[in-house]
This record gives C-alpha cells, structure tokens and sequence, in this order.
C-alpha cells in the first residue's frame, strides 16, 4: 500500500504512468469498437439482396457458361445482355459500398468482356475464360474485406477506364461505320 504524499511525489515527478494506461486502455477499447463496427458493416453489406442477386448472376453467367452462350447465339445483343447483368455489380459499388473507384473497376471489368465478346466467334471462347462476373464480385468482396490485393486491382483498373473507353467507343464507331456502309451497298 503506497501513501498519498509519495503518490502525490510519483505523480509531480512524472513516474507514475496511471494516465498513460488509462489512456491506452481507452484507445483499445475505441479501436475494439472500431473495429466490431467495421465487421458488422461487412456482414451486414454481405447479408443484402443485391449482394444475393450478384452472386446469383456470376453463377448462371460464369459458373454455368450462359454468358459466352448468349454471346454466341445473339452476337451482339449477348453482349447488351451481358453488360445490363453487370448493373447489380456497379450498383452494389457505387449504393451499398460507396467507392467510385471500385464502381469504375467493375465498369472496367464489364468493357472489357464486352469488347472482347464483340469479335465474332473468338469473343465467344474467349469469354469462356474471361469470367468478368466472377472477378467483379472477387474485387468487391476483397475490397469490403480490405485486402490489399483487392484494393490494388481496383485502384489499377480505375486508372484504366477512361482509355479503354476512348479505345471501345472507337471500335463501336468502327463497327457502326461499316454495317452503314454494308447496308448502304444493299
């Protein structure tokens, strides 16, 4: 048992560090807190319908190879197909997360399968590789779980957007051009 005046001594002279644990233990118990908001944030992000029907669509779309099918069969509407079922992905980011960048990576994945999906037969195998929707919903689990991969990628593919934008939207006019030329000669 120690008496006042050498507490009162202790703490004059600096050598009592009773503040100091108080102080640690305060900011253990606020970045506990911290943390257990932060899980259940992410629980409760992945518990939400939209993150069901994303998981949903990378099934039927990748799992089961419907989107390199559709792909086949309806040239270019498999691909308008393709990019409306990556709406829940993009939403999910931009709504339920709130990142533009990880709405821009999935936007990035999205372009890039459907230009690659507009080369007539080659797009078509090649999508049965690509797996756009599985690689969307890898990057925003990995994001909301901050890993450091994850955000990487997507900070990667945000960069890449605006010239493959430029880049598609070129090829789109490509394309327009010569169907017009096409049925002109018709």
């Amino acid at each position: 048992m120690e008496s006042a005046r050498r507490k009162e001594a202790r703490q004059e002279s600096g050598l009592d560090n009773s503040k100091e644990r108080e102080e640690i233990a305060k900011a253990v118990a606020e970045e506990e807190k911290r943390r257990k908001k932060k899980e259940d944030k992410k629980k409760a992000l992945l518990e939400t319908p939209a993150f069901q029907t994303m998981t949903t669509i990378r099934t039927v779309m990748d799992k089961f190879m419907i989107d390199p099918i559709i792909g086949f069969v309806a040239p270019a509407a498999g691909d308008i197909i393709s990019a409306i079922c990556a709406l829940p992905f993009i939403y999910f980011s931009l709504f339920k997360v709130k990142s533009i960048k990880l709405a821009l990576a999935c936007i990035f994945n999205t372009v890039v399968d459907m230009a690659i999906g507009l080369i007539p037969i080659l797009g078509d195998i090649f999508d049965l590789f690509h797996r756009s929707y599985k690689k969307n919903l890898d990057m925003i689990v990995g994001y909301v779980n901050d890993e450091e991969q994850a955000v990487h990628d997507t900070n990667i593919r945000c960069l890449w957007i605006i010239p493959l934008l430029i880049v598609f939207a070129g090829l789109l006019f490509v394309v327009y051009k010569v169907i017009c030329n096409i049925i002109y000669y018709l």
